[in-house]
């Protein structure tokens, strides 16, 4: 089987991250105090990085840090893991999984059926939401059409993106995506009522490489088109992250084989 060389982004400090045999990754280590955090961390603001951007682009500033200072130490299809200091890759499907047997439970080898390039989360179905947030978030979009009242599975990747986090914002940042991918990402936001969320994943690095040079390239043009918009409040602070996030889903859909699997999420009481 292939050793899964696993990262965890992480922007806060949880004494069981120590106890995870795993690499963490500290976002947005340049406007914090790394006198509170363990040295042996690593710190996203070290080489070549975007750290200071952590307001605005959350774990994006840690996806930047790994493609540019540690991607290249591996070989092509070395695999690479992606966890978030509550979302963990785990070995099974199990419910019994906690903060004190999480470390013996992270799949740390890619399974023997390798006929698939990345591993992904089960996808995050919009009909599933619950309608009194989705209606507190989308009055203005449900008033312009009554009818998603009744059929929620007309809510796309796009109307679920303008009722959390801003009216246009996703379509309008599509419009400067690279030819090769602008009218299937257009395609993809409008046509599909679901996608992989939490930018967590397993994949070979030539394939994060690719996937970083390209979801950078577009997210930089974003930066400079919205840099006259008002970023504020949980919905818009981490625009450029949640943009990275359909995008992540969009890319291994188009260019990967992909495989569902199982991870665990800590509730907030268990950390």
């Amino acid at each position: 089987m292939s050793i899964i060389h696993n990262y965890c982004i992480t922007g806060k400090n949880f004494n069981f991250l120590n106890n995870l045999n795993v690499d963490i990754i500290l976002a947005g280590s340049e406007n914090k105090n790394l006198s509170e955090y363990p040295a042996k961390w690593i710190k996203d603001n070290d080489g070549v990085n975007i750290s200071e951007k952590n307001k605005n682009f959350g774990t994006l500033t840690s996806h930047f840090w790994l493609w540019k200072n540690k991607l290249k130490e591996y070989d092509d299809n070395d695999w690479i893991g992606i966890n978030h200091y509550r979302r963990f890759w785990v070995k099974n499907d199990t419910k019994d999984i906690t903060v004190s047997n999480l470390s013996e439970n992270i799949l740390r080898e890619i399974p023997s059926d390798q006929n698939f390039d990345a591993l992904l989360p089960e996808k995050i179905v919009m009909e599933n939401l619950k309608f009194s947030k989705l209606f507190k978030k989308g009055f203005q979009n449900y008033i312009r059409k009554p009818s998603l009242l009744f059929n929620r599975k007309r809510i796309s990747i796009e109307l679920h993106f303008d009722l959390f986090h801003g009216y246009r914002y996703l379509s309008e940042a599509a419009k400067l995506m690279d030819d090769t991918d602008r009218v299937d990402f257009e395609n993809y936001i409008k046509d599909q009522n679901s996608f992989h969320g939490f930018q967590i994943f397993v994949s070979k690095k030539r394939i994060i490489e690719d996937l970083y040079q390209k979801s950078f390239d577009w997210i930089f043009k974003c930066e400079k088109r919205f840099s006259n918009e008002k970023l504020t409040g949980y919905g818009k602070e981490r625009l450029y992250d949640f943009f990275a996030e359909r995008y992540y889903s969009f890319y291994f859909e188009k260019y990967t084989k992909t495989k569902i699997w199982p991870w665990i999420m800590l509730h907030k009481d268990m950390v």
